[in-house]
């Protein structure tokens, strides 16, 4: 039912609080970043009472429920068809995120583009640049679209198993990229895609349902994750702060150092190509060149395979042992778990695999686990403070520092992302294109 009364709100709200309930909400406008956008409506489902659309900001309402919205945004225990969003909209992080659990049950990203009905089409088609286009598109419209997210979802919410490694990454993963997200790039006139600009900042989109976990980060065709360093683009990130700067932080051979760990293999806290090279060359000191082919011949081994001639080196001999291990437990059982969250990789949704595309797999999925870690904790920190963490790119962080706070805050950082033995690199610029190297 569509609620217009006060009374069918508090049902509503009474039955969510105890019953088992899926909550959809439509925001204002799908191709806008939701955190620059309200909530229009959202549709309530809950397993024995049946289900409501409830009107928050659209054209047909008798009244909208915006007071009530608040108390909707803080229930708990509930299925929420996208978790990330529903944060960034002020709702509870003690929620069950639907997306997460359709990826953990079916081992694929969660598709909704055959949900919207032609009417949405029609609207979101000709009318994408309307802010509040939601709120024109007939309630009864989005209830049928929200029905029919319901019929695919509910048997899922209702069957399957809330796994350990299901709840632990459904805690952390949606709160932490959803933090990152929503405080979002402050940008200048350098930017080339105005349509993406709100009040000078842009947003980020990581999508962490892929494959191996590791997350995209891509928005409305703009590529967070993968900014050119050569043609401008970078030119048009700056700091928000009138007295600040941008900070990258970038691991030091972050996937050898990964590797390592997952071998039992101790590295030294100094340059791992240099240490690699005096194996590679059998020198003590090695040249500038020695050293640029040694990181070259390393990344060969590591993603390429191993050839036998350096099986004789303590550290390729652990690896390829371990890639073999790996690979006998895929064959053997069809499955082999991420070493954090014992998130399954299994054969039904990898296909064509051989052992070091496994390895690969794995050490990407391990990589992400270790990050993410690293993250809500940076994230816990900087709570204390004005800064604030703007991106995350696989081995690299991207800070938009208050001069006020550097002094104290990046060597707390920089101890933080340390810890395990992962040494970073520094550096700091107004813009991101002009970025110069700093010691901690």
């Amino acid at each position: 039912m569509i609620a217009d009364y006060e009374s069918d709100v508090a049902t509503c709200l009474q039955c969510a609080r105890s019953e088992k309930t899926l909550v959809v909400p439509i925001f204002s406008n799908p191709t806008h970043h939701v955190s620059t956008q309200k909530v229009c409506a959202l549709y309530v489902y809950c397993e024995n009472s049946g289900e409501w659309m409830i009107p928050i900001r659209h054209t047909e309402q008798i009244r909208g429920f915006t007071d009530q919205l608040t108390e909707f945004l803080q229930l708990d225990n509930i299925f929420i068809h996208d978790k990330k969003q529903w944060i960034q909209a002020g709702g509870s992080a003690s929620t069950w995120d639907l997306k997460t659990l359709w990826w953990y049950t079916y081992s694929e990203a969660y598709d909704e583009s055959h949900y919207p009905t032609a009417t949405h089409q029609f609207y979101w088609r000709r009318h994408s640049n309307m802010i509040h286009v939601n709120a024109l598109i007939p309630l009864q419209k989005h209830l049928e679209m929200c029905q029919k997210i319901r019929h695919y979802a509910w048997p899922m919410c209702m069957n399957s198993e809330l796994s350990a490694s299901y709840t632990q990454f459904n805690s952390v993963y949606p709160q932490v990229f959803a933090a990152i997200e929503s405080v979002g790039l402050h940008v200048n006139t350098n930017f080339k895609m105005p349509e993406l600009r709100h009040d000078n900042m842009v947003y980020s989109n990581y999508n962490y349902h892929t494959i191996t976990g590791r997350p995209s980060n891509a928005f409305r065709g703009f590529n967070f994750a993968a900014m050119n360093k050569e043609d401008g683009t970078r030119a048009a990130f700056s700091s928000r702060f009138p007295q600040g700067a941008l900070v990258e932080m970038d691991f030091d051979s972050y996937h050898v150092r990964l590797i390592a760990r997952l071998v039992g293999y101790e590295l030294p806290a100094t340059s791992v190509h240099d240490y690699l090279g005096r194996f590679y060359f059998d020198t003590k000191e090695l040249t500038m060149e020695q050293r640029a082919e040694s990181k070259a011949i390393t990344f060969r081994l590591l993603y390429g395979g191993i050839d036998r001639e350096f099986l004789t080196i303590p550290f390729f001999k652990q690896v390829n042992d371990f890639i073999y291990t790996l690979w006998g437990k895929w064959k053997s059982k069809g499955c082999v778990e991420t070493p954090i969250l014992q998130r399954k990789l299994c054969k039904d949704a990898l296909q064509n695999m051989t052992a070091n595309k496994l390895f690969n797999y794995y050490l990407q999925a391990m990589e992400t686990e270790v990050s993410v870690r690293k993250l809500q904790q940076l994230l816990e920190l900087l709570t204390q403070y004005q800064s604030k963490l703007i991106l995350y790119t696989y081995d690299s962080i991207l800070l938009d520092v208050d001069y006020a706070e550097a002094k104290q805050l990046l060597p707390a950082i920089k101890t933080l992302l340390e810890q395990g033995n992962f040494p970073i690199k520094s550096k700091v610029g107004d813009i991101y294109d002009k970025m110069n190297d700093i010691l901690l």
